[in-house]
């Protein structure tokens, strides 16, 4: 009986071995949406409007970096691959400046 060989790939010394983390970014992002809940609830202190507007859009900006980055996996991807979806950013970042100046300024 002829034994057959087998290849597996365990971390060399200069490897490094990759963890990812979907578990505490899950975490994470359950916590800022209690959070982007939280601060619409009426019965907070009241906020100014626009400055309610500024943290959320804030805090969905860091959800949707951390569900791109790694539940889309693109924080192991090259770093080329990784600038594609900033050009559809700068696309939203010009289009809310030119709503939210049209709605500051009727």
């Amino acid at each position: 009986m002829a034994e057959t060989a087998v290849a597996v790939h365990a971390p060399g010394a200069g490897e490094i071995a990759r963890k990812r983390p979907y578990i505490p970014v899950f975490v994470i992002l359950a916590v800022v949406t209690g959070i982007e809940l939280a601060i619409t609830q009426p019965g907070l202190p009241e906020i100014e409007h626009s400055l309610r507007i500024i943290v959320l859009v804030i805090l969905s900006t860091i959800k949707a970096s951390l569900v791109i980055a790694y539940y889309m996996h693109l924080r192991y991807e090259p770093r080329w691959l990784a600038l594609i979806p900033l050009a559809g950013l700068a696309l939203v970042a010009v289009l809310v400046t030119a709503l939210t100046a049209t709605v500051a300024h009727p």
